[in-house]
């Protein structure tokens, strides 16, 4: 959201799920749905893949 400069409510709206859910994942690290994250995904206009490709966390502890 900071990237985008876009409000947890404007996603929200956008995702068509609640402000409080969406505040209980982003602020409260609660587990969302599959059909949550696809939700947002659609808001937002991106894929699934990209929602979860995140470089800091994709390399793999050995």
């Amino acid at each position: 959201m900071k990237q985008e400069n876009i409000t947890l409510n404007r996603v929200a709206t956008l995702s068509d799920i609640t402000a409080s859910t969406l505040n209980n994942i982003v602020n409260r690290g609660s587990a969302p749905r599959i059909d949550t994250i696809r939700k947002i995904c659609n808001g937002l206009n991106i894929s699934v893949h990209d929602f979860f490709d995140f470089p800091p966390y994709n390399e793999v502890e050995k």
